[in-house]
């Protein structure tokens, strides 16, 4: 199997759609050497970007899809389905836009930083959108409020929080670069878990970066 029939496979998985996160989680399962080589990331983003047109197609970032993906699937059903992919993405912005005020009415701050300036916090979906279903996309358990930066590291895989209200960090970041972002392990007792545990346990198994 090659590397581009590996990432079809993992995509199929997934009913056709997948993050960069899971691709680098569990490409092994169909490509077992895939880690072989230091710059292995790299490696799979080319053989991603070479493909784009032909069998895959980038539909947000960090987020790919089959070339034959049906991009309404990403959003709540419409009264009028024959719409456009830039549509759909509008339409998707708008309902994550609705997402962020509710889980903002529900939560106030970012639990690692304390920020509670509503410009400065993200609406941080625990489970990717692309890879919920109707329910768990407007469900506010499956977000947080976080700041812009701990919104990129927990999207990115970086970081993730266990049911415990602990911070864990990825084995892909250096101490040095942990040290420059001041990001600090540990239990943050404002993190509000309890209803999120099912996401969470989505988001270390699949989206966390180990």
């Amino acid at each position: 199997m090659t590397k581009v029939e590996a990432i079809e496979a993992l995509m199929h998985e997934y009913n056709g759609i997948i993050t960069l996160e899971i691709i680098y989680n569990e490409i092994e399962k169909y490509y077992p050497n895939a880690k072989s080589s230091n710059e292995w990331k790299s490696g799979l983003r080319g053989v991603l970007y070479r493909e784009l047109g032909k069998k895959f197609k980038r539909i947000d970032k960090s987020i790919y899809s089959l070339i034959d993906y049906d991009e309404r699937n990403l959003i709540v059903p419409q009264k009028d389905l024959l719409i456009t992919e830039q549509e759909v993405l509008s339409i998707v912005r708008t309902q994550q836009q609705n997402f962020r005020k509710k889980l903002l009415n529900h939560l106030n701050l970012c639990p690692i930083t304390l920020i509670n300036d509503k410009r400065l916090l993200v609406a941080s979906h625990i489970k990717p959108w692309c890879l919920s279903n109707n329910d768990e996309r407007v469900d506010i358990y499956n977000g947080f409020m976080l700041s812009p930066l701990y919104d990129k590291l927990f999207d990115s895989g970086l970081i993730t929080f266990t049911d415990h209200k602990e911070l864990l960090v990825s084995s892909s970041l250096s101490e040095d670069t942990i040290k420059k972002l001041n990001i600090n392990t540990g239990i943050y007792d404002k993190l509000p878990v309890k209803g999120r545990e099912k996401y969470l346990e989505f988001h270390n198994e699949k989206i966390f970066i180990k």
